[in-house]
């Protein structure tokens, strides 16, 4: 990486400091993807073909699982369909596949697997149903997979009970039946639990940590005729806890941030895939002279990204100045907390609430009704930085409440509906 030290002032109330040129890359015929934290100098790259699944590992009341949508150029990706029925033990023929699957590009709590789900019901998680009679969710789809190469597999998510996911997997006729386990407990660091399904691993090369990732995924046009899909070669979505502002027709090199504090958004792919675009008559890629990013990251420090140039295909090499502004809060404000949010929301049992401080300490959360009066009460030890608690034990009737984070003096509030 090439390093550019810059020292510059500013009259908001934000910091400039050091600026960087950072390398990423897709590979060549952007065969591999690449996992970005902002305060380090190096990607971590991983090969495009190394998982097919991602479970989502906050807590106990997620139940997330993406689809590996990334492929190399020309080459074949991952395809999710709804299997015809939802017996697994029934055989399948791929000519009578359901819809197609994608992730929706939204928000990291739900994939492909969940694309099916009502919206409305708090219950439903595309692949199953909570069932607040055992506690856990029972599996209540059949998917088909069509890999790469072509072949066929059907899958279902049997269950996640007690923080275990378990899943089945089979040829067509239901020959080669394999049952794998995923326990968050062992992903809980790393939030994610990336999945081989032809190995039966998880993958261990995925930094615990990352706020960026440069990968290729599906994006949705309204044509006018319903709607059409077409495949990103090569694209950025924010992590988890990330929140990301676009600024246009600007001047790069004196934007600042406080004119765009408030278009920040949790949306995963803000940056997205038109950071460039090819130009047809001199058959490479040009960029915006007139953009640049803030990246709040999930312990508040944001920072200006301005893309310099990229490679194609030809090196898949993506160069892109960063530059930290400083740490901000997002949460009322508040010198302690960075990020809040509560999901599902609303919530008919078990919810988790994630949220960023920028220092450890111990929390405080209540839960309070409409008319002030407080419903319930929590504790936890929190560490710098993003983290995940479970809400348990809230048995209140349905309504619209108050969750209430307090910690050294600051206090951070998120409304929670109770279905």
């Amino acid at each position: 990486m090439k390093r550019i030290f810059t020292l510059l002032t500013c009259l908001t109330p934000f910091t400039f400091y050091a600026q960087d040129l950072v390398l990423v890359t897709f590979s060549n015929s952007y065969k591999e993807m690449a996992f970005y934290k902002l305060t380090e100098e190096n990607a971590v790259n991983v090969a495009n073909t190394s998982w097919d699944m991602a479970f989502t590992a906050f807590g106990t009341a997620d139940a997330g699982i993406h689809l590996n949508e990334a492929a190399e150029l020309n080459g074949n990706e991952l395809q999710l369909f709804l299997a015809p029925t939802n017996n697994f033990d029934n055989p399948v023929n791929p000519a009578n596949l359901g819809d197609r699957l994608y992730n929706d590009e939204i928000s990291w709590n739900y994939g492909a697997f969940n694309a099916n789900r009502l919206e409305v019901e708090p219950d439903d998680f595309g692949w199953g149903i909570y069932d607040p009679g055992t506690g856990k969710i029972e599996g209540t789809t059949v998917f088909v997979l069509k890999f790469r190469n072509g072949t066929y597999k059907k899958l279902q998510i049997v269950s996640l009970d007690q923080n275990v996911y378990t899943l089945k997997h089979a040829d067509l006729d239901g020959a080669n039946e394999t049952t794998l386990t995923i326990d968050k407990a062992d992903y809980a660091d790393g939030k994610f639990a990336f999945l081989s399904l032809s190995t039966g691993q998880t993958l261990s090369t995925v930094p615990d940590e990352w706020d960026l990732l440069f990968t290729r995924y599906a994006v949705s046009f309204d044509d006018g005729m319903g709607g059409l899909i077409y495949m990103v070669t090569s694209g950025t979505l924010s992590g988890l806890g990330v929140e990301v502002a676009q600024a246009d027709g600007v001047d790069p090199a004196t934007v600042e941030f406080t004119d765009f504090q408030d278009s920040l958004s949790t949306v995963l792919d803000v940056i997205g895939w038109d950071w460039k675009t090819f130009n047809l008559s001199s058959g490479g890629w040009s960029l915006p002279d007139d953009r640049a990013y803030f990246v709040k990251t999930a312990n508040g420090d944001v920072w200006k990204i301005v893309f310099q140039s990229f490679g194609g295909s030809s090196t898949g090499n993506a160069i892109f100045e960063k530059t930290l502004v400083g740490n901000v809060s997002a949460v009322e404000n508040s010198p302690v907390f960075t990020t809040l949010d509560v999901f599902p929301n609303p919530s008919s049992n078990g919810a988790s609430v994630t949220f960023s401080m920028k220092n450890a300490g111990v929390v405080k959360l209540s839960l309070v009704n409409l008319l002030g009066q407080v419903v319930w009460t929590g504790k936890t030890q929190a560490t710098a930085g993003f983290n995940a608690v479970e809400l348990n034990g809230l048995n209140v009737p349905p309504g619209a409440y108050f969750l209430k984070l307090q910690a050294n003096g600051a206090t951070a509030t998120v409304k929670l509906s109770r279905a």
